[in-house]
């Protein structure tokens, strides 16, 4: 029996910016095209070829701890961090701190 098609299809996720980042970002979201059974690592690859230096400020905004990256609005850290495995529909939110007072 031949494969599915659909095995080898890219999937589509959505990536979502808030704050400051939306500037850097040019919208308030897009649609990225990944590799079948891609990670948030992949985002992160994906995302540097046309953003390379607005990803090095998200990898340090991670490594610091103050950016937090959500995958369908679960914190990445309680997930499988840069490992987490996405799927099409899937959102990939980059939430800067807010500060108010």
């Amino acid at each position: 029996m031949p494969s599915d098609e659909h095995d080898n299809a890219p999937i589509v996720i959505t990536v979502k910016v808030f704050g400051a980042l939306r500037d850097e970002f040019g919208h308030s979201q897009r649609e990225l095209s990944l590799r079948p059974s891609a990670t948030l690592a992949d985002a992160f690859s994906a995302l540097s070829q046309d953003l390379p230096e607005l990803v090095a400020k998200l990898e340090r905004g991670i490594a610091d701890g103050y950016l937090n990256v959500l995958v369908n609005g679960r914190n990445a850290r309680f997930l499988k961090g840069r490992e987490t495995h996405l799927q099409t529909g899937d959102t990939v939110a980059f939430l800067p701190p807010v500060g108010g007072g």
